[in-house]
């Protein structure tokens, strides 16, 4: 958005901030109406009563000198009216239903008679929505209950709301998956009861309520109202149960066996299949018992409500793996002829013209003399597994050739209760908690068969989640109420790791190093099925972690005349400790060790291989860390909103509103934290560019963050209303990623080689100590190096000007009711994020550089290090205002009300998102310093077709229905049934693609990531793809499975110059996935419910894929384009499944 737009944005603000603003109020609904007589004249002064008839709680309000009424702050549920007015017969409205933000409309002609007399109206809640301008839905908590949605989770609501797309196949257990109106993950808001519940460190996890305990799920995606905030779009509002004057419980058990649930594509066996050591197979079970009591502690003034649910899994999955051969753990690097050729590190040496050279070792195997002590106690512990495929060979060595049990174990503890006091009709209070406790076992092993060796997914990590709640109404006089509530959420997370303080570097032979871990190989970005890593030997120390967010807020509701004006104050703190173990027994990096040599030094592309660079105990570069410091960020929210519901004429309401909010700056407890000064004079070297701890927060406070609303729906006739609007939404920056910005407070010693020297810096056996860490006053400890090699340096910077992102979004669409009960609607929805925070390294050169000048260009290949513009550091990364987003999409939406039996909400979703990096503190891209606009394109989450469609049907037979209502054996066969269905089709994720093997030199990737050539104008998967993966000749082993990439659309780019592919070029796999449920209810009594259902997840075994291989490797082609695991049973897509409950309700 330009300079003059943003001002405008501004004045705009601040003339609505004098004016009045926006809808309902968190968690809760309002009612209001326009009391006219027979002639249309209004009726001041009228008493009006709203009752919940649930509870009999009572809320008094007065017909203005308009005509209007309006009362705010309503729990959801059933409600009656009554108006009372002199002169006028009594008019009561029964069976309304109040949902959740919704403001539902109860206009009344009174006649004219005695008070005494009354009318009483029955009547249908409307479906169209003609007073307020906000884009989403409202899922009632049993319907999403009843509905077959596999683990119950209340986010899996966004599956059914247009304006959503997501990112893989989504997981209704936390929010990292979806991308409300195209902005970012981070960017939605999650409320419990009306407060926040996000986390406070990434904001993608929520608190998980029991789903039997949920009244309502409402979801908002445009035009959110002003007293909402902390969202770039949008909201999740998830209000409890209350209890009510009756007595009600449920007692559920929800589950299957092994028998129940369809093999993964790729699983060679059945779990019922004896295996190896298993001659009953595997195990699989999954349950989940779930229990609800509610009623009245007091009748008519004080009820409970309380859930409980146990989930209880244990699974295998197959996967695949890739371990090192035979061949490899006896030196033999040949591979069938394929292999990389390997050469001697110890024969090293620069040639008397200046050129480096090695010599290579003959038939590419290492003598077993040359094997290094510590390679040889590795292999005689022999942590891997042994492979049971042929995988595909390549290379570097195996892909994929162990085929493996992945053994989960899973159990969950969720927990919540509600307690609703009315002290007297203007009194009522609130309290609410609820709990998640996570434990089990990780998906171990992967290829490793010691646990003590992987820390990645052999350690236990149980957690506690838990968010408190308390909230007081009260009502002032019959035209102001005052609402407040008080939030607390706390994440507490603990992880065990195996082999922490028992001595394994000491038992492998390495000296002169901690105790305290096993040591680690490789970089973890690398992967388990790398040889840099050993094949997954990188394991991470224990951790601690606590986060915890503090809120508060007051609003205060006030009707005059036509408007009916609110404002409100809110505070947020967050707050965290963290604390990890990172690496103090040193992480080991062999790659490169035994590659050919150009002349000045650097390696030969498509030789050596690590695991052989292992074996001989030669290393590069060893790197000891440790923590110095908890980490202990500290934020705070102060946000002030007013906004204003105008009836402007009986048929046209304008919702209009601002936001203000101010973010503190960014500071730890003790103000432990760092920052990159490009002008300070660096200790250690001098030279200038240093990294400082001045205790100060690192960026001035934003003070200008005015979001200004707007909204408007217009009911054109009594069957059309158009709705739309425009909002700005402020995004948050909160805190860094985990430990971003707390150099130094982390101490590093890196022994590493001098910059352009390729000789072995030692041999792992003979490790000399590493240098001490050197730790000042303040708690810091600069980087200790050997060999005046910085490359390892990292720094985060934090743009001292750093300001909030913001998002504009917009809406407009048309709701037409059809019929009785038949709604369809229009709408466009879209939005544009501004100024989104990215993190890029600016310690680069570009990638062109030296393009004109072959000397200069030889010189920062051979020594790209001496070349950066701060060649005392590495990488530097900037957090700033790098990005943008647009979004627009149109749907058509048909919606049925039940009636007959049968209730449907279908709807159609075309859209495109664009961004220039999908994730916040994401930036890579070919060109990061000259042009990173050649990185704006389509969204990791785009997803350009979108269809739903949810469907019930109560079977027309048994008591109340159209047939086989009387007594008799028939109507108890046939009564009682309900089926249901949930249909999905999207078209696919876009994906991206790199290389690998390529035989020329291009600078190191700070320059710029690594994309192919594009060697065709259309790019797309194989049209037979499907169809050619199922018939694969061998779907269970690497090279067998049919690609569905054609690997001669792309080729290598020529030496030093960035790839002509763009980011995210090619649309990957789509999904098709049903979803049925049928259920047979048994009633006993007059209170008591037996239910039988049977759920069925990919109901017509259509299976969906994971997205295929995309590195470009013309040497071993046969690696590409390949899917090769597809989504399992808690994400949407996943393999065919059924589900039984057996439920007792009363």
């Amino acid at each position: 958005m330009s300079k003059k737009r943003l001002q405008l944005c501004k004045l705009i603000g601040l003339a609505l901030l004098l004016a009045a603003a926006v809808f309902g109020q968190l968690g809760v609904g309002t009612i209001t109406g326009r009391l006219t007589d027979s002639t249309g004249a209004v009726i001041p002064g009228a008493t009006v009563t709203i009752t919940n008839t649930s509870t009999n709680f009572t809320q008094p309000s007065v017909s203005n000198e308009s005509g209007l009424f309006r009362v705010p702050g309503l729990q959801p549920g059933p409600y009656r009216v009554t108006i009372e007015a002199e002169g006028f017969k009594t008019y009561i409205r029964e069976n309304l239903e109040l949902r959740t933000g919704a403001t539902l409309p109860v206009d009344a002609v009174l006649e004219i008679g005695a008070v005494t007399e009354q009318i009483e109206v029955t009547a249908d809640t409307p479906l169209l929505e003609t007073e307020t301008s906000a884009a989403g839905a409202v899922l009632e908590g049993e319907t999403m209950y009843k509905l077959p949605n596999y683990q119950r989770y209340a986010a899996s609501t966004f599956n059914f709301v247009p304006g959503l797309t997501t990112g893989g196949y989504a997981y209704g257990g936390g929010l990292g998956s979806y991308r409300v109106a195209g902005q970012r993950n981070t960017a939605t808001a999650a409320f419990d009861d009306g407060v926040p519940t996000n986390d406070a460190l990434a904001g993608t996890e929520y608190i998980k309520p029991v789903l039997n305990s949920v009244e309502e799920i409402k979801v908002i995606t445009t035009n959110v109202p002003a007293e909402y905030g902390h969202t770039g779009a949008g909201v999740m509002d998830v209000v409890k149960k209350s209890g009510t004057n009756q007595f009600h419980g449920l007692a559920s058990l929800y589950g299957r066996s092994r028998s129940m649930q369809h093999r993964l594509f790729f699983d060679r066996q059945r779990t019922s299949q004896p295996q190896d050591g298993l001659p009953n197979g595997t195990q699989s079970i999954f349950f989940l018992p779930d229990f609800s009591l509610g009623g009245p502690f007091i009748k008519n003034k004080t009820f409970f409500f309380t859930g409980l649910q146990h989930l209880i899994e244990k699974k295998t999955a197959q996967a695949f793996a890739t371990v090192p051969t035979d061949g490899m753990l006896n030196g033999d690097f040949s591979f069938g002829g394929v292999g990389n050729p390997i050469y001697d590190p110890t024969t090293t040496r620069r040639l008397a013209d200046g050129t480096w050279t090695r010599d290579p070792l003959p038939n590419n195997v290492v003598p077993r003399s040359q094997f290094d002590p510590v390679a040889q106690a590795l292999l005689g512990i022999d942590p891997w597994r042994r492979p049971n495929l042929t995988g595909a060979i390549t290379s570097n060595g195996p892909s994929d050739n162990l085929q493996y049990n992945e053994n989960s174990r899973v159990f969950f503890y969720d927990f919540n209760a509600r307690v609703d006091h009315q002290f007297t009709p203007n009194l009522r209070m609130f309290w609410a908690f609820t709990s998640n406790y996570n434990q089990g076992l990780q998906r171990f092993p992967r290829g490793l068969d010691v646990m003590t060796f992987d820390a990645v997914d052999g350690f236990t990590q149980p957690s506690m989640n838990s968010n408190w709640s308390l909230g007081f109404n009260y009502v002032l006089n019959p035209t102001m109420i005052f609402d407040t509530r008080f939030g607390y959420n706390r994440r507490d997370l603990h992880r065990d790791v195996p082999g922490y303080q028992e001595g394994i570097a000491q038992q492998l032979g390495i000296p002169n190093v901690s105790d305290e871990l096993p040591p680690a190989f490789g970089a973890n970005s690398d992967g388990a099925g790398s040889a840099n890593t050993l094949y997954g030997i990188y394991p991470t120390g224990p951790r601690n972690e606590v986060s915890e967010t503090l809120s508060w807020r007051a609003d205060v509701t006030k009707v005059y005349a036509s408007h009916s004006f609110k404002f409100g104050y809110e505070l947020i703190k967050l707050r965290a400790n963290y604390k990890q173990v990172d690496t103090p027994s040193g992480r080991f990096y062999f790659d490169g060790m035994t590659s050919a040599l150009q002349a000045g030094g650097q390696s030969v592309p498509n030789t050596g291989n690590s695991f052989a660079g292992f074996l001989m105990g030669y290393y590069r570069e060893a790197e000891f860390t440790n923590n110095l410091a908890s980490w202990l960020p500290r934020g705070n929210f102060n946000s002030f909103y007013v906004q204003d519901d105008w009836k402007v004429t009986p048929n046209i309401t304008i919702n209009i509103g601002v936001r203000y909010m101010s973010e503190g700056q960014y500071r730890t407890k003790y103000g432990q934290h760092s920052n990159f000064d490009p002008t300070a004079i660096d200790a250690l070297t001098g030279k200038q560019g240093a990294i400082v701890h001045t205790g100060d927060p690192l960026a001035s406070r934003d003070k200008n963050n005015f979001q200004p609303r707007f909204g408007l729906a217009w009911k054109l006739n009594e069957k059309l209303v158009f709705r739309g609007g425009l909002g700005v939404n402020t995004i948050d920056i909160k805190f860094p990623s985990t430990r971003g910005n707390f150099a130094e407070y982390v101490g590093t010693a890196s022994q590493i080689r001098a910059a352009g020297d390729p000789r072995p810096f030692a041999r792992i056996s003979q490790t000399p100590a590493p240098p001490a860490f050197n730790i000042l006053p303040d708690g810091t400890s600069p980087i200790q190096v050997t060999g005046n090699n910085f490359s390892g340096r990292t720094v985060d910077w934090w743009d001292q000007n750093l300001k909030n992102a913001y998002a504009l979004n917009f809406s407009a669409g048309l709701q037409y009711s059809l019929k009785r009960n038949y709604l369809v609607e229009l709408t466009y929805q879209g939005s544009s994020g501004i100024g989104l925070i990215e993190r890029w390294n600016i310690n680069s050169f570009p990638i062109t550089f030296g393009a004109d000048d072959p000397a200069l260009r030889q010189a920062a290949f051979n020594r790209p290090q001496d070349f950066r513009p701060f060649n005392q550091f590495g990488d530097i990364f900037l957090r700033s205002n790098f990005g943008h987003s647009t979004f627009h999409s149109g749907t058509v939406k048909l919606e049925k009300r039940l009636s007959g039996g049968v209730s449907f909400i279908t709807f159609y979703t075309l859209s495109r998102s664009i961004d220039s990096q999908s994730n916040n503190n994401d930036g890579t891209g070919v060109a990061p310093l000259t042009n990173r606009r050649l990185e704006k394109a389509l969204s990791d989450f785009h997803r350009k077709h979108r269809w739903m469609g949810v469907a019930t049907y109560e079977l027309p037979f048994g008591p109340g229905k159209r047939w086989l209502s009387s007594t008799g054996a028939m109507r108890h066969l046939f009564g009682g049934w309900e089926l249901s269905a949930i249909q999905t089709l999207e078209s696919g994720n876009p994906l991206d693609f790199s290389f690998a093997n390529s035989p020329n030199n291009y600078y190191p990737t700070f320059a710029g990531i690594r994309r192919p050539d594009a060697a065709s104008s259309d790019i797309q998967m194989i049209d037979t793809w499907r169809s050619d993966v199922y018939n694969s000749p061998d779907r269970f082993s690497l090279a067998g499975i049919a690609p569905i990439l054609n690997i001669n659309d792309f080729a290598y780019p020529a030496a030093f110059t960035p790839g002509t592919l763009g980011r995210n070029a090619v649309i990957g796999p789509n999904l098709v996935w049903t979803q049925v449920s049928a259920a047979k209810n048994f009633k006993f009594g007059e209170r008591f419910d037996f239910q039988v259902r049977w759920d069925m997840q990919n109901a017509f075994k259509h299976y969906n894929f994971n997205p295929p291989t995309t590195n470009v490797d013309f040497k071993n082609p046969n690696t590409f384009g390949k899917v090769r695991s597809d989504p399992r049973t808690a994400s949407i897509g996943g393999q065919p499944l059924m589900n039984i409950t057996l439920a007792l309700r009363f």
